[in-house]
């Protein structure tokens, strides 16, 4: 039961990982709410350590500069660097918490929590987004050149889509645009800038975030649009959309069906094809659908075994999108209409 439970949880996670890191980020700020506001700074220097290591490499190869990445090196720190560059799994999800907060019922005690600490998480914020920002930089130029010579770029051999390619392009673009205001609204989150500023012009210039949501959503929705009409730059293949794995049935001797495939490639004689392993159902499978000797049994199919195509992932991408920022408008206005009243 377990198993199927973390098995559900993770084919989830592969469906929709926003609404998955949204869920789980939410839940571990209410959690640790006090945790965050008392150490702060413990928190801000472990979100600090995956951005050098990302960063402070990237931009010594712009200066020429080879610095050893150790994201690379240490395996555990490989996975949490990819989740920052990414910014679905931790940067994204907490803008989303911070924006929320202004819409959410202030007399909720889990609102509340979350409202205390709402400067901290805007400081934490910035360490995923700005190395999500900064990989992601050296896109811009090119995406410029679809509308700056835009003959040159669709003769590159990369777009099967000139629609596609150009929502990616103006996604890229705008991106840009929103680092440049994401800065100013982050550094400013710190407490010895904002007192430096007062209260009158800090309020002025946090007003922008509203703008920063809705480029954040133009730019989401654009780079999963532009993906779907000009997948990979139009060399993707197209997949389908749900394949459910067949049942496989494990020989005494084998442990991954995967490691049979060069034996069937290679055709080293009979033994190596009575030795691969055939999904059940196959016209020759009487031999495999048997049970392994010495008390092995037959594996049954679980979430993880289901396969979904990018495309459809794509889809359920973009209707995550409309269900986070939809709801958010609604909450809003809802509020609004709540204060007039």
């Amino acid at each position: 039961m377990i198993k199927l439970l973390f098995d559900f949880i993770q084919f989830l996670n592969t469906l929709a990982p926003l609404l998955m890191s949204l869920a789980i980020l939410t839940l571990l700020s209410v959690l640790l709410s006090k945790s965050i506001k008392k150490h702060a700074a413990i928190y801000y220097t472990v979100f600090a350590i995956p951005f050098a290591i990302v960063v402070i490499p990237l931009i010594g190869r712009w200066f020429g500069v080879e610095i050893v990445n150790l994201g690379r090196v240490i395996p555990f720190m490989g996975n949490l660097t990819r989740d920052y560059i990414h910014a679905g799994t931790l940067g994204f999800p907490l803008l989303v918490i911070i924006m929320y907060m202004g819409a959410l019922d202030m007399k909720l005690p889990w609102v509340k929590k979350l409202m205390s600490i709402r400067k901290e998480l805007s400081i934490l914020s910035g360490f995923p987004i700005l190395t999500h920002a900064l990989m992601r930089i050296g896109r811009v130029p090119n995406a410029f050149g679809f509308f700056t010579d835009n003959e040159a770029y669709m003769a590159s051999g990369r777009v099967s889509s000139a629609l596609g390619a150009g929502l990616s392009s103006f996604s890229f673009v705008l991106g840009a645009v929103m680092l440049a205001l994401f800065i100013p609204l982050w550094v400013t989150s710190f407490d010895s800038v904002r007192k430096r500023m007062g209260s009158v012009r800090w309020k002025k210039l946090q007003r922008w975030s509203y703008a920063l949501y809705a480029m954040l959503f133009i730019h989401a929705m654009g780079i999963q649009a532009g993906g779907m009409l000009n997948p990979r730059g139009g060399r993707e293949q197209s997949k389908p959309a749900v394949e459910a794995v067949a049942t496989i049935a494990y020989a005494p001797d084998v442990r991954d069906a995967e490691s049979q495939v060069p034996q069937q490639r290679t055709g080293r004689g009979e033994r190596g094809n009575r030795n691969a392993v055939q999904p059940a159902g196959s016209g020759n499978n009487t031999e495999a659908a048997r049970p392994a000797a010495g008390g092995g049994h037959q594996q049954s199919p679980g979430f993880a075994d289901i396969k979904v195509g990018s495309q459809t992932k794509r889809y359920i991408h973009i209707t995550s999108l409309f269900l986070i920022f939809g709801s958010y408008l609604y909450l809003r206005l809802r509020k609004r209409l709540m204060v007039n009243d």
